[in-house]
């Protein structure tokens, strides 16, 4: 090993003790917060009523979808944890054909992380696969060799799309690897593994052919520090639920099929918090996250079997929602602007409870939708009672949360 990779793989290993010291400085709050002991009771809850469906559940039952739902995300989105700065693109751009052993570092604990999360996907996934197979079952650890072999290709790919000099060219690669990723379980559950092996193997021929001629930097650096402070953003926002965290730039999106929105806001003094919270909603991360949410939760939903697991996934949807929204209250905790202009901070915290309710009654709509359609008529009682709770929580517990904090702030 050089002197210079040497260098380089020590860099990577100060930059990551930083990164580890300052992460688990932060779960510290979280885990006096009893947010580790509410995830292990949820975690004890869940397999409690999973091996009760289990038990009930008939061996011709659709199994794949949930397959499909749980390990595609977890192989297929295949981010690279590089912790690289912006003042890298200027000091280490005349050695970055010596940085090798930095991002192998950053490889490797990025495997190891995702690794980790795909096989709690299949320990997970494991009781149900074999209760519909029974002897026909494949081995369960040839099953997750083989998904962890598909988890490295979609990392090595990840990375080399990191390298395109063309947004487009990315954008087409990851299309490409999802599409691949659900082919190749699909042949692993539904047919055999060798099958998925010999797919896999043709696949990663048609993607190293065409990404051949494809423009390549030797690193891309613009796009790591991108993706970078993203990342790092996301689990700030994370953070920020237990504790005030450094405020990194918010990634803007302009989304116009959706913050058009705002045009139906009146121009008056009173709505000004109205609508800069409405446009932070519809056009940060936050919005990513709600759309996410719904989206799991309206296909989980429509393809449980159980009544109770239905329930049980249209409250969680919300719940979970409902905490991330609150968020949305320091969106702008230090944006001073806002204090050169007469506006009352009370305006503030109704803006935010209006904001939230409404945010909360369109996923409850769409969530209500598959709910009615695998359940009978009387299962409309659940969304009314959920809607009559949730304006509850935000026209009387958020609103004086959020007058309270104003007041404070003024």
């Amino acid at each position: 090993m050089s002197q210079m990779d040497m260098n380089t793989r020590s860099l990577w290993q100060q930059r990551f003790q930083h990164y580890m010291k300052e992460s688990m400085g932060y779960w510290q709050y979280a885990a006096r917060s009893n947010f580790l002991g509410l995830v292990l009771f949820l975690v004890i809850l869940a397999s409690y009523y999973y091996a009760k469906i289990l038990q009930r559940l008939p061996t011709d039952y659709p199994y794949l979808w949930f397959v499909l739902l749980l390990l595609v995300p977890s192989i297929a989105s295949s981010p690279i944890r590089t912790l690289v700065r912006s003042a890298d693109r200027m000091f280490l751009l005349r050695i970055e054909h010596q940085m090798g052993a930095y991002f192998r570092g950053s490889f490797i604990y990025s495997f190891s992380l995702q690794a980790i999360l795909t096989f709690l996907a299949w320990v997970v996934l494991w009781p149900l696969y074999h209760h519909c197979l029974g002897t026909n079952a494949q081995h369960f650890l040839l099953m997750l060799v083989f998904l962890l072999l598909i988890k490295t290709a979609n990392l090595l790919a990840s990375w080399q799309e990191s390298r395109f000099a063309h947004e487009r060219a990315r954008m087409v690669s990851a299309s490409f690897r999802w599409l691949a990723t659900i082919a190749l379980l699909i042949l692993q559950f539904h047919y055999h593994m060798l099958w998925a092996s010999a797919a896999a193997i043709v696949l990663i021929m048609i993607w190293l052919a065409l990404t051949r001629f494809v423009s390549k930097y030797m690193i891309g650096w613009d796009y790591l520090i991108a993706r970078e402070r993203q990342q790092q953003a996301r689990l700030y926002a994370f953070f920020n639920w237990f504790v005030d965290v450094p405020a990194l730039p918010t990634r803007i999106t302009r989304r116009a099929w959706v913050s058009g929105l705002t045009r139906f806001i009146p121009f008056r003094q009173d709505a000004t918090y109205l609508y800069i919270y409405m446009k932070t909603l519809l056009r940060t991360e936050l919005f990513t996250i709600i759309l996410r949410l719904t989206v799991i939760g309206t296909l989980a939903i429509a393809v449980s079997s159980s009544s109770t697991a239905r329930i049980a996934i249209f409250l969680i949807c919300l719940l979970v929602s409902l905490i991330q929204l609150t968020s949305l209250e320091r969106a702008h905790r230090y944006t001073f602007w806002l204090d050169m202009y007469p506006l009352e901070r009370q305006w503030k915290a109704g803006a935010l409870a209006l904001i939230i309710w409404l945010a909360l009654l369109a996923e409850l709509c769409i969530l209500t939708i598959p709910l009615l359609i695998r359940s009978s008529p009387m299962y409309i009682l659940l969304p009314l009672a959920a809607l009559l709770v949730l304006t509850f929580i935000c026209r009387f517990i958020l609103l004086r949360k959020f007058q309270k904090n104003a007041l404070l702030e003024s």
